[in-house]
């Protein structure tokens, strides 16, 4: 009998102590609750002023003056003053003829040493054939022959392919070759 009370002075016990503890949540969140419906009257994402401050801003707005902008004002004139070697250095570089043709880039590289290697191979083994290098920032190209038509560019390129595998066949704007000046000798008379 002993034992069924000390349960039963146990259990009331807990029963307290959570109804208790659950009260105790109860007005926790109350007061959290109304806390935050009385801080935020609007919402604050959308940031709305008051109409107080609103009045105040009209009448700053209203001393203020409007200064209307004037465009038809004197026209400008510009004054160039340059070298008048500069047109003609345009002039000269607007007006170089070109055709399009295709050339065999067998090389493309940022070490001047392996150009230089390839350019070495290739005259070697083709000294008759023209050999053009340019420089486009950081790469320098080399370019092999001058082809008016694709198929003897790839023709040209099967013939170095065991030299050069890595080549390609490019479509490019190709200057004008110079014409060579025929000497007037007593037998052309």
């Amino acid at each position: 009998m002993l034992c069924i009370l000390n349960w039963f002075n146990f259990v009331t016990k807990t029963s307290i102590i959570m109804n208790i503890f659950k009260a105790k949540i109860v007005c926790l969140l109350i007061v959290l609750s109304s806390s935050v419906v009385v801080a935020q009257d609007t919402d604050w994402r959308t940031y709305k002023k008051s109409s107080n401050t609103t009045d105040s801003l009209a009448t700053q707005q209203k001393d203020t003056i409007k200064k209307e902008l004037n465009y038809s004002g004197k026209q400008g004139s510009v004054i160039l003053s340059q070298d008048p070697k500069i047109d003609s250095l345009t002039n000269k570089i607007g007006k170089k003829p070109f055709i399009n043709g295709y050339t065999v880039q067998i090389e493309v590289s940022q070490q001047k040493s392996i150009i230089r290697d390839s350019r070495y191979l290739f005259i070697r083994k083709n000294p008759d054939i023209s050999l053009d290098e340019e420089y486009d920032q950081p790469n320098t190209y080399l370019f092999a022959g001058r082809f008016y038509d694709k198929n003897s560019a790839y023709k040209f390129k099967h013939k170095i392919k065991a030299s050069f595998p890595d080549a390609l066949v490019i479509k490019k704007k190709l200057s004008l070759p110079s014409l060579k000046s025929i000497d007037k000798t007593e037998d052309n008379k």
